[in-house]
């Protein structure tokens, strides 16, 4: 059953082998014998790009690999709302969006790293030209992360507003049946939460863009005080971090 793949998934995990994970979440995919890959399948392949990406090693990593987890989260989704927003194996958690998030926000800090082993490097060679080359390169790279940490923010506030139209629509429908949903009160459904903004405020304010970062952040923050006011939600409850 699912069970028994996501383990070996989580197996894959730990090794840090993306190329296996994703290759047994296409096989699910694809599978024919009733067995389909949940939240937690294409969470644990994202685990496993994270992971990766993020490892001090950094010898396979590739900055690429954001999108990359972000691509499988699309997938995910898209099945979600295929489902019309009634499939719960198929919900993405706020963990699962906070991984692409986090992968984003953690890119500007690697590209930085990146940055100084190549004047180390060049240093050492004494390869002035390709030295240039590379900083170039890199620097303008500073601040993608940021960029794309907030896209995606927006991205799960997209979806969050369309899944609870979704659903008030089916309640107004079944109450005029007269019936009355089993999940009407909305208690399990995508939601943004304070910690998003928090990670994407974090990615700004490390960015190295200066005044830019500052003014992103506040930006930020006042969609957070905004969306909680408006939404009530009290996942999206400011906190000292933000």
């Amino acid at each position: 059953d699912i069970i028994s793949y996501n383990n070996i998934l989580n197996l894959y995990a730990t090794r840090g082998d993306v190329d296996s994970a994703e290759a047994m979440l296409n096989h699910l995919e694809e599978s024919e014998n009733g067995i389909t890959a949940d939240v937690y399948s294409y969470s644990t392949v994202m685990k496993t790009i994270q992971r990766r990406f993020l490892s001090k090693q950094g010898g396979d990593r590739s900055i690429k690999d954001p999108k990359r987890a972000e691509e499988l989260l699309a997938r995910l989704v898209r099945k979600y709302e295929e489902s019309g927003f009634t499939d719960a194996r198929l919900c993405p958690t706020a963990v699962t969006f906070g991984t692409v998030l986090s992968l984003y926000a953690a890119a500007d800090r690697l590209m930085k790293e990146n940055l100084q082993m190549n004047q180390s490097r060049s240093w050492l060679t004494r390869n002035a030209e390709r030295s240039s080359q590379l900083i170039i390169s890199d620097a303008e790279y500073l601040g993608w992360g940021a960029e794309n940490a907030e896209r995606v923010l927006e991205w799960i506030i997209g979806i969050s507003e369309r899944e609870r139209r979704s659903r008030d629509k089916a309640g107004s429908t079944e109450t005029n049946h007269h019936t009355v949903s089993s999940d009407s009160n909305h208690d399990n459904f995508i939601r943004p939460s304070v910690q998003h903004f928090v990670t994407a405020a974090d990615a700004w304010a490390k960015a190295r863009r200066g005044v830019e970062g500052a003014e992103r952040c506040e930006r930020l923050k006042k969609r957070n005080l905004s969306l909680f006011e408006s939404t009530g939600y009290s996942e999206l409850k400011p906190n000292l971090l933000l």
